[in-house]
């Protein structure tokens, strides 16, 4: 199921992506769904961000002590 959100635009970008939206006769909900989805899948191909690598830093470390 959807969740309605609340989001605030910059008034011009607003403008602007109504207009698109309208060219590609489509919804602004749809033309800004899709934008998100398309950057969220671009960004699970990317190299993950060191916080997460050095999230996962100490389990390696101990998993390598105990086996020696």
């Amino acid at each position: 199921m959807r969740k309605p959100i609340t989001m605030r635009f910059d008034p011009d970008l607003l403008v602007q992506a109504r207009h698109l939206a309208a060219r590609e006769n489509r919804t602004l909900t749809n033309l800004i769904e899709t934008a998100v989805r398309q950057r969220v899948i671009a960004s699970s191909s990317e190299v993950p961000r060191r916080a997460s690598i050095t999230k996962n830093l100490p389990k390696a470390r101990s998993a390598a002590a105990q086996s020696r």
